[in-house]
């Protein structure tokens, strides 16, 4: 867990769920499907950017509001 943030490949459910509250977009992705694809490396945080895919992810003022709906505790 670097800096506190889960990599994909620690995360312990099969599926990856998001949505977003300001456009209503939810998607749930096959965890080893995306750890093919982007590696057990990436860390949730980077993740959820880069499946939200919003022109506003990197925007301070109007932020992508993309959350993972799955709660997981340690």
């Amino acid at each position: 867990m670097p800096n506190g943030a889960w990599s994909l490949g620690e995360w312990p459910l099969p599926m990856v769920r998001v949505a977003c509250a300001k456009c209503g977009r939810a998607r749930q992705y096959h965890t080893h499907q995306l750890i093919q694809e982007h590696g057990a490396d990436m860390v949730m945080p980077e993740l959820r950017h880069v499946l939200a895919q919003c022109p506003r992810r990197r925007t301070f003022s109007d932020p992508c509001m993309i959350v993972f709906t799955d709660r997981v505790e340690r």
